[in-house]
């Protein structure tokens, strides 16, 4: 078995780890390749790809990778009831993307569980991201003396295993590569961290454990996995696996739990590896941070740095609108809102989400007043009357939060929110 040496290094923001082989490998030119994941949007009412995943595309693309990996969750998915909102989900994907695909980079994309969570979003994501050659979620590529695994932790009646056919393929594989580097790439890890502690592959541990002890037979190198909404290194048993989740979604536990936005830059040259953690700042975010600590000024300068970053994403222009609200800057609010009508299609829609953000940032009364323009346009928005409901819950207004959500519950037909709804007006009722 191969002997490593893991150098770790903390600078500030920055966790870098290298991983450098002793065994003698084939002299090759070197080659770099991306690791990337988890940048689906943060839910229903924030419909499009984070700020970050593009600048994520945008700084992957400058290091001209010989391929990109991304190891799953780009679309929300859980809202994918018609074939129409499947597509528009993994349009806005591509969309965001479309850097990669301009510089003909290939890019394998693993199947998380969020393309799972409808048969539909299943099917659109099978249909555009499956091998063309096999016809199946599970395949491998081979790039100079590196070999590259991508296996599927979603398959029906097979999530959270790699077992049956998808198992037997992957022994026979593995077998195939020896003599080269090995990289694989799933969705799930085989062990998860802060996150996800029971539904990963440790879900079914002794098949876990075979599929740890082939990779471990074929000197896989690394492990690549997501799920988890975080950056993660970790060696068990002589397994290497690094979990690079950080591309978009929502973060998981804290700085030191590894929760900041990231992706991998890999180096193979000769018979050394090289992992490169690139940590990046997410403007957008911190800006909303700032205006929930009533810091203004430093919000808004962010959010132009963001605006001038990526012109057309609407969240640095939402940001930037309530600063300019806020301090009382009319003619750059006016423009603010133009823009944000050219990016959102409608009035009612950027009054939501002006109101939706200055809820999540504890502006009540900037809420209220976006929310209630909203209303003004459109009073029979599930969306609207929802978060309404919230607002006045946190103003501790329970009778005007009882009739909002009541309002709001035969808007919807989704079971999640008619579940929400139910147990938030038994709590509120248990308050008046």
């Amino acid at each position: 078995m191969k002997k490593k040496f893991i150098v770790c290094v903390l600078l500030v923001f920055l966790f870098g780890c290298g991983t450098f082989p002793t065994a003698e490998r084939h002299k090759e030119q070197a080659l770099n390749f991306v690791v990337m994941g988890d940048n689906r949007p943060a839910n229903v009412f924030r419909p499009e790809q984070p700020y970050i995943y593009h600048k994520v595309v945008e700084k992957a693309v400058e290091l001209e990778p010989v391929l990109i990996l991304n190891t799953g969750d780009i679309v929300l998915g859980y809202d994918a009831y018609s074939q129409e909102k499947a597509r528009e989900e993994f349009d806005d994907f591509e969309k965001a993307t479309a850097p990669i695909r301009k510089k003909n980079i290939p890019l394998y994309i693993t199947m998380g569980n969020h393309s799972g969570y409808t048969e539909l979003a299943w099917e659109a994501f099978a249909e555009r991201y499956k091998n063309k050659e096999t016809g199946t979620l599970y395949y491998s590529v081979d790039v100079k003396n590196c070999h590259f695994i991508v296996l599927c932790s979603e398959l029906e009646n097979e999530a959270s295993q790699i077992t049956g056919k998808q198992l037997e393929w992957l022994k026979g594989d593995l077998k195939r590569a020896e003599g080269k580097f090995i990289f694989v790439m799933l969705h799930r890890p085989l062990y998860p961290k802060i996150k996800h502690l029971k539904d990963s592959m440790n879900k079914y541990p002794e098949k876990r454990d075979e599929l740890a002890s082939l990779f471990k037979q074929y000197n896989v190198d690394m492990v690549f996995v997501g799920h988890v909404h975080v950056y993660n290194f970790s060696v068990v048993d002589g397994l290497s696996q690094i979990i690079a989740g950080g591309s978009g979604a929502p973060l998981a536990g804290t700085l030191e739990d590894g929760a900041f936005n990231h992706f991998f830059n890999v180096i193979v040259n000769g018979d050394n590896i090289d992992y490169r953690l690139l940590p990046l700042q997410n403007e957008v975010k911190q800006a909303a941070h700032m205006m929930e600590e009533g810091r203004v000024q430093g919000a808004l300068s962010l959010a132009e740095k963001a605006v001038e970053t990526f012109p057309d994403h609407p969240m640095p222009h939402i940001i930037a609108t309530v600063g300019y609200k806020s301090v009382g800057l009319t003619l750059e609010y006016n423009a603010e809102i133009t823009k944000l009508l050219s990016i959102l299609g409608s009035e009612e829609e950027v009054f939501f989400r002006l109101g939706e953000f200055c809820l999540t940032v504890k502006l009540l009364d900037l809420s209220n007043f976006y929310l209630s323009k909203a209303l003004a346009i459109k009073n029979d928005s599930f969306k609207v009357w929802y978060h309404y409901a919230q607002l006045k819950t946190e103003q501790k207004q329970y009778p005007a939060a009882l009739e909002m959500y009541k309002k709001a519950l035969p808007l919807t037909n989704d079971d999640h929110f008619k579940q929400d709804i139910k147990e938030q007006i038994a709590k509120i009722g248990k308050l008046i």
